[in-house]
Order: C-alpha cells, then sequence, then structure tokens
C-alpha cells in the first residue's frame, strides 16, 4: 500500500499485488465485450462462466462493488471500506484492459473525515 499524505487530505493507493484482504476477483476476468453507450460489459471468469454487468449493478466478489462507469478502456466500481483505526470511507476500483481483454486493475480509497484541501495562503509580512 502507498500512502500519500496532504494537509486535509489523506488519500490510500492500494495496487495491484498488495496485501489487500479482499479478494481480486477482477484481476482474474477476461473482458469479452464492452457495450460502454448501453452501460454493459460482459466478461469471463476464471472458471470459464461468462457473465454481464450494467451500471449500478454489484458485483459480491469484490465487496459488494457497484459498476459506475463504463468506458471503451475501463470499468469503474465503488465500494465501502474500512480503514485500520474502523473508519469508513469509499473506494474507487478502476479497471482497465488491452485488446484481448488482460485486466488491471488499481485501488484508490478515502478513509476517514476528508475535508477538500485548501490552497496554500500567502505569507503576511
Amino acid at each position: 500500500m502507498v500512502m500519500l499524505s496532504f494537509p486535509g487530505l489523506v488519500l490510500s493507493l492500494v495496487l495491484q499485488g498488495s496485501s489487500a484482504p479482499e479478494p481480486r476477483f477482477l484481476e482474474k476476468v477476461r473482458i469479452v465485450s464492452v457495450r460502454a453507450s448501453e452501460g454493459e460489459v460482459t466478461f469471463q471468469t476464471a472458471e470459464g462462466a461468462s457473465r454481464t454487468l450494467g451500471e449500478g449493478d454489484v458485483l459480491d466478489e469484490e465487496g459488494g462493488a457497484k459498476l459506475k462507469d463504463v468506458t471503451s478502456a475501463s470499468l469503474v466500481f465503488t465500494r465501502r471500506v474500512a480503514g485500520s483505526d474502523g473508519e469508513v470511507g469509499e473506494a474507487l476500483i478502476v479497471v482497465r484492459f488491452d485488446g484481448a481483454g488482460k485486466t488491471r486493475v488499481r485501488e484508490y480509497r478515502t478513509v476517514g473525515d476528508v475535508s477538500p484541501p485548501r490552497p496554500p495562503q500567502p505569507d503576511r509580512d
């Protein structure tokens, strides 16, 4: 896990191959077809089963991740996550895929009370 910290903002990036406790189901699927205009994607699981998801559908294998957006080159899922201190936040799971349907997965998490970043204040003399 890579932790980035900015004043007023905490962002954790959970990268592929990390020690995330959740199963990484999306790393093992192959994208078969994408209908971005209809918000649908069809993929093949590691076991060979074919599944179709539409925007708003929930993927239980990724901890209840909901398909938020389908484009011709990526999928975006959202889900609720808990931080190490028990605080609850949201995760974005971004799935990119190549022409052969091989996926690359990145997860971006915000946990806890995250306030918007403030611009730097000019020095006052």
